[in-house]
């Protein structure tokens, strides 16, 4: 009876097995069935290339994710900038059509779409844009100046232009967390580094207050002029318009920030009208066309995207489209890059608010090993590369920022949340028993005593002091020259390159045109680009997170569940988690833009 109880488990393995190589096969041909690359007798002669700005656009390695039952690949930024630089240059392409209401872009990025439009545009050819609304009810100025960028804008009648005022605010829990007995405990290296203040203050620190009141000017200066010079109007103008507030449409066209007002079916018609004969293709899918003519690549350049806050080990969610950057497996895509004798350059791209100094000192020795290699390393920073992240960029032979960048933030903090007092209150008891003096340190049922204060601080004194001399190695400064920029203050693309900690403005268009001429080639050159990421990354990393007996009736539910449990409940749990990370942490805090 045992041997054909073996037998039965056997077969059943065997079946489900099979089953998941079916489910795979069927998912994976199904999410790439549109983004497939189509014959070349089914490209149009004239392609009207289509771009959805409300779509993200991944900084990832952009591997398959569960993220909305989506399990196609989603489009990385540089693969969207790269590809529509190449339709610059496409005698197929005749135009771009875009639609934008809600963009998930940062600022950053939208200055690198609006750079390589105006590209497209500079190349003799039509950007137009069509949006419902921008801002229903609410300023959206980032909104706007994205769309500005293109040279034909058309909007819904009924719909509100957001140009408005830019603001940011920040909640301070520490009176809040008191009511329940719940202590922040945090010591900092750098007046500057703001991360833990949600916790430990009841407002911003003057220091904290410089920073964001000049990041955030930074920012609003820079939409001003770029939305004058596309519109050509004044600053003036587009100053006074901001401080009436979000327009309507008809106000908005008689201000000429739009050129026509309309629905979405009139705005297809005049397209077809404009553009006789032209067939639309999404950039999804033109991403994977070649140009016609084109020569084959002679140098290659290998493409690491470093996307998320830093730790040294860890997995991403399959369910959602947030990653993290992972030590152990950036640290091997580098070296994997770095020994491949068919690579000519690394191109990394980083968009991250850092993490764990640990976890960035692995990748900064790993990116400092391919340098001593002869291997070129440059440097294409995101919306953010500030802290742990400008951590594992500073040792590259150039760094390009985006004019909005948030980069810099060269400071460290550690410390711990204490719910002692909250225990108390629940009346819960606890007990101890330890060996060593400093066993219980990293409690959270007990603050820390001056012994411990007076170690952390030696601590984070050698980490600050080796976070200043590494970014003195690689900005070839002095350590007092770094210190007066560092002490863990944010700065803009802009002002980072009059502070020395980045060397150029311009997104990863600018960053890859340098890198060409860092290996004998010039700028109007083709390069191959070859996409490096963790070995382990793919389906695997779905399947291995339910076995086949676990596997839910309603798989599309359970998908559509996971992915909302994810959104709504990591941010949360992360800003959580960050608090609680043993080691100096080299983050920096969140800013958004409302």
């Amino acid at each position: 009876m045992r041997t054909f109880g073996f037998i039965l488990l056997g077969l059943f393995s065997g079946i489900g097995l099979l089953a998941i190589a079916v489910f795979a096969g069927l998912i994976y041909m199904a999410s790439n069935l549109d983004g497939m690359r189509p014959p070349v007798s089914a490209v149009p002669d004239k392609i009207l290339l289509t771009l959805d700005l409300d779509k993200s656009l991944v900084e990832g390695p952009g591997g398959p994710r569960l993220e909305g039952f989506n399990l196609r690949a989603a489009t990385t930024l540089p693969d969207a900038v790269v590809a529509i630089r190449k339709a610059k240059d496409d005698p197929r392409v005749v135009a771009i059509k875009a639609t934008l209401s809600n963009p998930s872009l940062g600022l950053a990025q939208s200055q690198e779409i609006r750079d390589v439009v105006a590209e497209f545009r500079a190349a003799g050819k039509p950007a137009l844009l069509f949006s419902e609304t921008m801002g229903e009810g609410e300023g959206s100025l980032p909104t706007y100046y994205l769309a500005a960028a293109f040279g034909d804008i058309w909007v819904q009648p009924s719909a509100t232009v957001g140009i408005a005022g830019i603001g940011t605010e920040g909640f301070f829990l520490k009176n809040f967390l008191a009511r329940f007995g719940v202590k922040g405990s945090f010591v900092t290296r750098g007046e500057y580094k703001s991360a833990p203040e949600a916790f430990t203050n009841t407002g911003m620190s003057e220091a904290n207050r410089e920073e964001t009141r000049a990041l955030l000017g930074a920012w609003f200066e820079q939409m001003v002029a770029g939305i004058a010079a596309d519109r050509k109007i004044s600053a003036d103008a587009v100053r006074a318009v901001i401080d009436q507030g979000p327009q309507l449409a008809k106000e908005a066209l008689d201000k000429k920030l739009v050129d026509h007002l309309g629905y979405r079916d009139e705005f297809d018609e005049a397209l077809k009208t404009q553009l006789p004969g032209a067939q639309e293709m999404n950039l999804d899918r033109y991403v994977s066309l070649p140009l016609p003519g084109a020569k084959a690549a002679r140098k290659r350049v290998a493409v690491i995207q470093a996307a998320g806050e830093i730790d040294r080990r860890g997995e991403d969610n399959p369910f959602s489209g947030d990653q993290g950057i992972h030590a152990d497996a950036m640290a091997k895509t580098v070296r994997r890059a770095a020994d491949d004798s068919k690579i000519d350059a690394i191109l990394l791209r980083i968009d991250s608010p850092g993490g764990s100094y640990v976890a960035s000192d692995t990748i900064w020795r790993e990116i400092v090993r391919a340098k001593g290699k002869g291997k070129p390393v440059i440097v294409s920073m995101g919306n953010t590369a500030a802290s742990g992240g400008y951590f594992i960029a500073m040792p590259a032979d150039r760094i390009f920022a985006s004019p909005a960048t948030v980069t810099g933030s060269i400071g460290v903090f550690t410390g711990k949340m204490v719910v002692g007092d909250a225990l108390d209150k629940l009346d819960i008891k606890r007990e101890r028993i330890t060996f060593g003096d400093s066993a219980g340190m990293f409690s959270a049922t007990t603050d820390f005593s001056p012994k411990d204060i007076e170690r952390l601080n030696r601590m984070l004194d050698a980490t600050y002091a080796d976070f200043t001399g590494k970014a003195a190695q690689g900005r070839n400064k002095t350590v007092a020259e770094i210190d007066k920029v560092a002490r863990g203050r944010v700065w803009s693309g802009a002002d980072a390159v009059g502070a020395g900690l980045v060397d150029e403005l311009g997104g990863f268009l600018k960053a890859l045109d340098y890198t060409k001429t860092k290996i004998g080639l010039q700028p109007t050159d083709h390069v191959r680009l070859v996409k490096f990421a963790d070995e382990k990354e793919g389906w695997w990393d779905i399947f291995k997170y339910f076995g086949a007996n676990d596997a839910p009736e309603d798989v599309e539910s359970f998908f559509r569940a996971a992915a909302w449990f994810t959104k709504v409940v990591a941010p949360v749990m992360g800003q959580f988690e960050s608090t609680q990370s043993r080691g100096p942490q080299l983050l920096m805090a969140p800013v958004g833009v409302r």
